[in-house]
């Protein structure tokens, strides 16, 4: 009996249990369970528990979505979660979680009640927990307190807590994007303590001024709550350790913390650096009564600044008992109190400072005064009157500022004035609660306010309105305006309510002389703006020479400062480009984030310029631009008055991409291309067919291949480079011409070009220094100088290449008999180009023509680089034959004093070329003409600087000739031009004879001097008076035995010798052929030069027969006196006859 009663209880124990286990694991092991467990513990919870879906069972994992707990003011949100429980830990007394992971916690109370005391803060004596818990892994998206971020991307390993806690590691974000790693342990029951250490990062916001990217440091903390031990060390931007003790002491913290630093420069973008020395700070004492004690310093180049500032913390605000700023005899002190509750201040300021400590471009030294007591409550000030005085120098000026401020009726008044130098600025008004200040602005030396600045400028500003929408109305005049390397000759603007607000607002600008490092950009500025901020009209117009340029906008500003609008009604006028006008209106957006222009074009009959993009604030831009029908025509200017363009341009550009790093497009090609020689007998126009480039950029590479084709031939050339000057460089360049004749496009010297030149070349190197490999072929070339009428044929020129960069040149021609040769190299590089080049031959037909045949046999070195070329060797002639075609005899020469005033200078921009070359004529070096028959020889040497005339030395000699002088043929026994500099007057010693040999008598004349200022003299054996001498060299026989024709040209010879001043010669031909005066000079009515016979016929009757020396004009004149004053004068020439009464008067 007892046996099965102890069996049966044995199976209901059993059946207990295993319901028991059953019912444990329909709660636990089963979502139903779960959510019936859920529903249990809600009506046990304060407050209201809400869950909008459970899955999974807690023997498992549970995934939660829409957790929501309210109870009073706290409200707690979570909008998903996972957590995976180890069971096995329950009976352990653990709550051990797997994983536990959390989406967006949100976590919100209602503000309480504003309290006058603040609450007291007591430190637990215990946190321990009823249970242990354990997470091993912990992620967190984020927890928001009362929609403020507190803490993000959380990941947590290890984490224990029970009567002790355990941090293994813990990595989140929290405010101000603040990196924070932790680690630690530490003891929850009495008394608590902690051992953590907490690593940090702060990002920095970009900035022009820091450097900084960040900032980050390491936090230890140690020892038990109530008396930590703390040790920090900040890294970045500064190095700062700080360490010491926070004790709680009624109810708040003690702090006691020494912070240190060492000399180190500040992470500021200046020029020099700013340099923190070595320096401390103290703070001691209760939060309510905080000591601040610090010592530290500045120094910038040779500047150091000492900073010392001792200071309290008092109720409600910060009481400054010292800050001093020393350097040297330079101080700056502060002092006075900063409250708040409401804000109340009362703050004085003096010293004396050298601004230089601030910026190296201020230097100066400075007294300072100033003091400014107040209050701001309800949105109410309250101001006592506040001064500040500033008086010395800055830059070498005088400076003086004084300023006062104080309130009134609720308005803030400012009175301020300044003068720098001879600069001064006056101002007066309110500046709250809205803008009412009027300005007076004299600045006649603008370059004493800033080095950049140049001119004056004078005016008058008011400023109205409401403080956040100020808006500016006034004049400002400005003569010689400038800034930096931009200068105005006159500057006058005029505006009316400018600003940001909704008012009608306007603006004049005018401005002239607009110039770019004194070169002028453009004549006239003008510039009219009208409307509100939302609707405004901006027109704009330039003119530069025979350029004009006009355009319309039309807009609107947001408050955002994004203009967007239309551009209308543009168009540019040039001269020679003709009118361009906008038919279409283009939209256009401005703002600091993006750029945009819708399609702008420019029109002209059929032609039209567009171009339409964007900009994005990510430096992404996106351009594309067309040029369609362009007439060639308009680019003639380029090409000078000598040549024609015909035919049209189309081309299409895009790029796209960022800035740094675009990608782009550009094709362009002609139609119907030709250009034609504008002279007569022109070579027919050049046809183009074919003329195209495209190009393509990608990866900042550039791909380039263009291609032309016309009648003479055509070419092929593929380039590809980067954008760096340094960047490599590929290519090739393929070149077939047929037929030379383009090169009478660019030169009349020569005609009928023929020959073939061929190119393959390639490419490489970089843009800064290309490197040649392969040859340029010039082959069979022959052509024409019809000026010299010579021919040169059988042209080779061979240019080759090399991997080194250099390019070697082999050349030669046949002209007449004889060869030229030329040879030597080319270095491209390094830039100017460099050659060195020799050019040799032996009698060379350089001309053939009527008037002269000329041999040349040359030996010529040209070496040097493009700034600076020297042309050395020497020059045979061994043959020549020159017949110059002489002139009229009653042709005038140019005087060379006379300016032709039209006539246009010789260019100066050719190379700079120096000479040093010697010409030889050779034994067969014949002249015929002007008189001259002769065989010349002699040596001279052609020497010439840059930009400076030429110089010659040596000598012509006339080796044997005769020289036919006064109607007859003298023989030139010596003759020889010396030259000693200026090639245009060489000196002379030419000496022509005649011999009589029936009377054994010679007689010459002998030339001296210089080219331009001639002397003659004549000579005779045996020596007899100068008549006589020219009555043999003219007639062959004495004076006495001559007619009176011979007489006459005796005289005539005489006079064109220069002898008419010798009265002795005069008188015997003047008895010989019976006349009373012998002269030479001008009438009163032409400069033309005479030699005059005058026979005085009776008291009133004079005649008088002239006769030109260089026209050849004769003429009678008989002049009969009526009175002292009063003649009447009679004459008759080849040329015309009249008949004249002329009175005379003497004024004295």
């Amino acid at each position: 009996m007892i046996a099965r009663s102890l069996q049966f209880l044995l199976r209901s124990l059993l059946l207990l249990l295993l319901v028991l286990a059953t019912i444990l694991w329909l709660l636990l092991g089963t979502s139903t369970g779960n959510q019936w467990l859920f529903e249990q513990a809600r009506q046990w919870i304060p407050g209201e528990l809400t869950l909008e879906h459970w899955e999974g069972n807690l023997l498992d994992s549970v995934a939660l979505e829409g957790l929501h707990y309210r109870n009073g003011t706290l409200n707690i949100q979570l909008d998903q979660g996972r957590v995976a429980l180890i069971p096995r830990s329950l009976t352990q007394g653990w709550l051990d979680l797997e994983y536990l992971r959390l989406g967006s916690l949100l976590i919100s109370t209602e503000a309480s009640e504003p309290s006058d005391t603040a609450p007291s803060i007591t430190l637990p004596d215990s946190l321990s927990l009823p249970f242990g818990v354990r997470i091993e892994t912990l992620d967190a998206k984020e927890i928001r307190l009362n929609n403020t971020r507190i803490v993000g991307d959380v990941h947590g390993r290890r984490l224990v807590a029970w009567r002790r806690f355990q941090i293994a590691h813990l990595n989140t974000t929290t405010v101000a994007d603040t990196r924070l790693t932790v680690s630690g342990q530490g003891s929850l029951t009495g008394p608590i303590t902690v051992d953590a250490n907490v690593d940090w990062t702060l990002p920095l916001p970009p900035s022009e001024t820091l450097t900084a990217q960040q900032a980050s440091g390491q936090l230890q903390v140690k020892g038990p709550i109530d008396t930590l031990q703390i040790n920090h060390q900040l890294q970045h931007p500064v190095t700062v350790k700080s360490e010491g003790t926070i004790e709680w002491q009624q109810d708040q913290p003690r702090l006691a913390l020494l912070h240190q630093w060492p000399a180190q420069p500040l992470p500021l973008n200046q020029t020099p650096v700013l340099t923190l020395t070595e320096g401390t700070l103290y703070t001691r004492g209760l939060l309510d009564t905080l000591q601040l004690d610090a010592k530290t310093g500045l120094i910038r180049d040779k500047l150091a600044v000492a900073i010392n500032m001792t200071g309290s913390r008092i109720d409600d605000g910060l009481s400054l008992e010292n800050l001093t700023l020393t350097q040297g005899k330079q101080t700056l002190q502060a002092n006075g109190q900063l409250l708040y509750g409401p804000l109340r201040w009362d703050v004085n300021l003096q010293g004396n400072l050298n601004p230089e400590i601030l910026s190296p471009e201020l230097p100066g030294q400075l007294t300072i005064n100033g003091n400014s007591k107040g209050r701001y409550d309800n949105n109410e000030w309250v101001l006592s009157p506040s001064h500040l005085k500033v008086n010395g120098q800055l830059r070498r000026q005088p400076l003086s500022v004084q300023a006062e401020l104080y309130s009134q009726r609720q308005r803030l008044a400012l009175t301020a004035a300044a003068r720098f130098g001879d600069n001064q600025a006056h101002l007066k008004g309110n500046l709250l609660p809205d803008w009412q200040i009027d300005s007076t602005l004299k600045l006649q030396r603008l370059n004493q306010i800033h080095p950049d600045l140049d001119g004056n400028l004078s005016g008058q500003i008011a400023l109205r309105g409401e403080l956040n929408s100020p808006r500016a109305s006034g004049q400002l005049n400005g003569q010689q305006t400038g800034w930096q390397q931009w200068s105005l000759g006159t500057l006058t603007a005029r505006f009316q309510d400018l600003g940001l607000g909704s008012q009608p607002q306007q603006l004049t600008l005018n401005a002239n002389q607009i110039q770019q490092d004194h070169q002028q950009r453009l004549e006239t500025l003008d510039l009219t703006l009208a409307g509100t901020r939302q609707q405004h009209q901006l027109t704009v117009s330039a003119t530069q020479q025979s350029l004009t340029l006009e355009t319309h906008l039309n807009g609107a500003l947001d408050t955002t400062l994004r203009w967007q609008g239309d551009v209308t009604q543009s168009r540019i006028v040039h001269e020679a480009l003709g009118q361009w006008q906008q038919q279409q209106t283009s939209a256009l957006t401005l703002s600091a984030e993006n750029q945009s222009l819708a399609p702008f074009c420019l029109r002209q009959d059929d032609s039209a310029l567009c171009v339409q993009g964007t900009y994005q604030a990510d430096n992404h831009i996106q351009v594309q631009g067309s040029v369609q029908s362009l007439p060639l025509s308009l680019l003639s200017p380029l090409t000078g008055p000598d040549f024609t363009l015909e035919g049209r341009l189309e081309a299409t550009v895009a790029i796209e991409g960022s800035i740094d790093n675009p990608q782009g497009e550009l094709h362009a090609q002609t139609q119907g291309a030709s250009i034609s020689v504008n002279a007569q007998d022109a070579p027919p126009p050049l046809d183009i067919h074919t003329l195209s480039v495209h190009s393509q950029l990608k990866n900042r590479q550039l791909d380039s291949q263009l291609q032309l084709a016309s009648s003479l031939g055509e070419a092929r050339a593929t380039l590809r480079h980067g954008l760096q000057a340094d960047s490599p460089v590929q290519g090739d360049i393929n070149l077939m011409l047929h037929s030379l004749g383009i090169i009478e496009l660019f030169t009349a010297d020569l005609r009928d070009i023929e020959g073939t030149l061929r190119a393959d070349v390639e490419l490489a190197g970089s843009l800064r220094a290309p490197h040649i490999d392969g040859q340029i072929q010039l082959l069979n070339g022959q052509a024409l100088v019809p000026a010299l009428g010579t021919a040169i044929s059988d042209v080779t020129l061979v240019l080759s290449g090399s991997p080194d960069g250099d390019i070697a040149v082999n050349g030669q021609a046949i002209m007449g008999d004889g060869k030229a040769t030329l040879s030597g190299s080319i270095q491209p590089h390094p830039w100017p180009l460099s050659l060195s080049l020799t050019v040799s031959g032996q009698n060379l037909l350089v001309a053939n023509r009527p008037d002269a045949r000329v041999l040349l046999s040359p030996d010529l070195q040209l070496q040097g680089n493009l700034e600076a070329l020297a042309l050395t060797g020497s020059l045979i002639i061994p043959e020549a034959d020159i017949h110059p075609v002489e002139l009229p005899e009653n042709a005038i020469t140019v005087s060379r004093d006379q300016v032709l005033v039209h006539q246009q200078g010789e260019d100066n921009g050719s190379l700079p070329l120096s000479l040093n070359v010697t010409v030889t004529l050779g034994d067969q070096v014949y002249f015929k003409g002007f008189g001259l028959d002769a065989t010349l020889g002699g040596t001279l040497t052609i020497e010439q600087k840059p930009q400076r005339p030429p110089q010659l030395n040596g000598e012509l000699v006339v080796r044997e000739g005769r020289y036919r002088a006064y109607g007859q043929n003298l023989a030139i026994s010596d003759g020889r031009l010396i030259f000693q500099g200026a090639p245009d007057n060489p000196g002379l010693d030419i000496r022509a004879i005649r011999k009589v040999p029936s009377e054994a008598i010679t007689v010459g004349v002998q030339l001296g001097g210089t080219l331009q200022e001639p002397e003659a003299s004549l000579f005779s054996d045996p020596g007899m008076e100068q008549s006589q001498v020219m009555s043999y060299l003219l007639t062959g026989r004495p004076l006495e035995s001559g007619s009176n024709s011979d007489a006459n040209r005796i005289a005539q010879a005489l006079a064109l010798y220069g002898l008419e001043k010798g009265s002795g010669v005069t008188e015997k031909i003047g008895d010989k052929i019976g006349v009373d005066d012998i002269s030479v000079g001008s009438d009163w009515e032409t400069d033309d030069a005479s030699l005059m016979l005058g026979k005085q016929l009776s008291d009133r009757l004079y005649l008088t027969y002239a006769i030109g020396l260089f026209d050849a004009v004769s003429t009678v004149m008989l002049r009969y006196t009526l009175t002292r004053s009063l003649h009447l004068e009679a004459r008759s020439s080849t040329e015309a006859n009249s008949l004249d009464i002329i009175w005379e008067k003497e004024l004295r």
